[in-house]
């Protein structure tokens, strides 16, 4: 558990993880509590992170006079005055720190997906049954390796794929011997440039002929709309 401290605090794990350190905690176990002690700290001070903003000189300079005593009949309308620039400025600086934890949460969820598919495809790799097909010999193109495992599922792993337009995905597609193409799942390349998609569930091996990757919108679709970019036999 010692890579899940910091999502716990932020609330990210799933139940089932949240409860196991929430039990360890709820037995007192000195580990456990001093690392979400630790966590807490941590998360904590990512909030001084945020851009400290500075505001102009002259709007200091007209709060301090909206401050200064002036005619008696005003006085409810320059306090009211600078209430409500003091509140702007305040908002503006949540504002700052909301923007920043909402930022960080999402990247924590993605690195939190990308765990678990690096976990999902080391437990494919172990299957006794995996085997390995390499494709694209040209280091300067598309190339990388498929494995298939049938108790396990598949694992696509390549490099080098066309940069991908706005609002569009890379889609796997399992290719029967017979009848239409299977989706197996959506993927982007990550910021090394590398393309990793993970299907983790049993697949007929002797009755996909290839596996198969096209573009697709970003949301993915049930049958390619496009020429695969890929077609990789397994045979």
């Amino acid at each position: 558990m010692e890579d899940l401290y910091e999502l716990y605090v932020l609330d990210l794990l799933d139940a089932e993880q949240a409860s196991e350190i929430q039990a360890h905690l709820d037995d007192s176990c000195d580990i456990c509590t001093s690392r979400t002690y630790a966590a807490r700290t941590l998360t904590s001070s990512l909030a001084s992170l945020a851009p400290v903003v500075e505001p102009p000189r002259k709007l200091r300079q007209r709060v301090l006079a909206l401050a200064q005593p002036r005619k008696q009949s005003y006085d409810w309308f320059y306090a009211f005055a600078a209430a409500a620039v003091l509140a702007v400025l305040l908002f503006g600086w949540g504002y700052q720190q909301l923007a920043a934890k909402r930022s960080l949460t999402i990247e924590m969820a993605e690195l939190q997906r990308e765990r678990n598919a690096l976990r999902s495809a080391v437990a494919i790799l172990s299957e006794s049954d995996t085997r390995t097909v390499q494709f694209g010999a040209n280091q300067s193109a598309a190339h990388g390796r498929v494995f298939v495992s049938g108790n396990g599922g598949v694992v696509f792993v390549g490099s080098q794929l066309p940069e991908l337009a706005a609002g569009r995905t890379f889609e796997l597609w399992l290719i029967p011997r017979q009848g239409n193409p299977q989706p197996a799942g959506l993927f982007k390349a990550n910021t090394a440039g590398v393309s990793v998609d993970v299907l983790k569930q049993p697949v007929d091996t002797a009755g996909i002929a290839a596996v198969a990757v096209s573009v697709e919108p970003g949301s993915g679709s049930p049958q390619p709309t496009t020429k695969p970019i890929l077609i990789i036999p397994l045979a």
